[in-house]
């Protein structure tokens, strides 16, 4: 019994591991590794594809002058806009420090801008509520091609 008591755990660990392979620890969102997983088989999505490139403002001024653990708040923050917006029409990723992806599938383009102006609705009621400035910067490519070049759109 204690075996088997010891496989169960380890099962459940390497489950975790893998998880954690794909996820950024501080957002929860999808790492820059899952990105790029999710990048190989989106060359050849046959339908829309959508790509939201978003990045912090200020997080560096916010770091330096007021501390890391506000940085870090603003990149959490950022995170739950994100998620909050999207629900489950797309895919949010943390890419690197302060760079954010969201992806959409099977969105129009006029969807994809919907979507976007949720997130700044969410970006700016968050603001509001915080004693840090939540901006962000976005930008964003949409295209409806049978093949894509994924380096071309980002």
């Amino acid at each position: 019994m204690e075996r088997f008591y010891e496989q169960v755990q380890e099962k459940a660990n390497i489950d975790i591991y893998a998880r954690m392979a794909y996820m950024d620890t501080m957002t929860g969102l999808g790492n820059r590794t899952a990105f790029l997983e999710e990048n190989k088989s989106n060359a050849i999505f046959p339908g829309m594809i959508s790509y939201i490139m978003m990045e912090a403002n200020n997080l560096k001024t916010i770091n330096d002058t007021l501390g890391h653990n506000k940085g870090d708040e603003l990149i959490i923050t950022i995170a739950k806009c994100m998620r909050k917006a999207v629900g489950h029409n797309g895919q949010c990723y943390r890419i690197g420090g302060d760079e954010f992806v969201i992806i959409l599938k099977n969105k129009t383009a006029a969807e994809t801008e919907e979507i976007i102006n949720k997130v700044r609705c969410e970006n700016e009621f968050a603001d509001k509520q915080s004693d840090i400035t939540i901006s962000v910067a976005i930008g964003y490519v949409w295209t409806d091609t049978e093949q894509k070049n994924l380096e071309d759109l980002m």
